[in-house]
């Protein structure tokens, strides 16, 4: 059953190492590249570089899910985390927590006339 979702993180719970806990989460997305829990726990165990690699192909599978968009804009170098929250906000444009996001980055940059 390649698509359950609850077997696949059954399969990696029971995983004490975390190399191949991550590696069975990365199976499972090939399977389900539109289920946010298992993306969620996949970036948890990846270094920040691997992390916003795959966020940036989960913010394409599940556009929908702010949470991605905005964990992928914190990994992210001031003017990258620009683009992503732009991208955010043509995708979600009613989610208010893009725009405070893109609000809190312009005031951490000292750009406070911009928001």
């Amino acid at each position: 059953m390649p698509t359950s979702k609850r077997l696949w993180q059954q399969a990696a719970v029971s995983e004490n190492d975390l190399k191949l806990r991550a590696k069975i989460y990365r199976r499972a997305l090939e399977q389900l590249p539109r289920e946010v829990d298992l993306w969620k726990e996949c970036v948890k165990l990846e270094q920040p570089d691997e992390a916003k690699q795959l966020l940036a192909k989960a913010v394409q599978c599940v556009p929908h899910t702010v949470d991605l968009w905005l964990a992928l804009a914190k990994l992210e170098t001031y003017k990258n985390a620009q683009g992503v929250l732009q991208k955010a906000r043509e995708a979600n444009p009613t989610e208010l927590r893009i725009y405070i996001a893109a609000a809190k980055l312009e005031e951490a940059q000292g750009n406070k006339q911009i928001i």
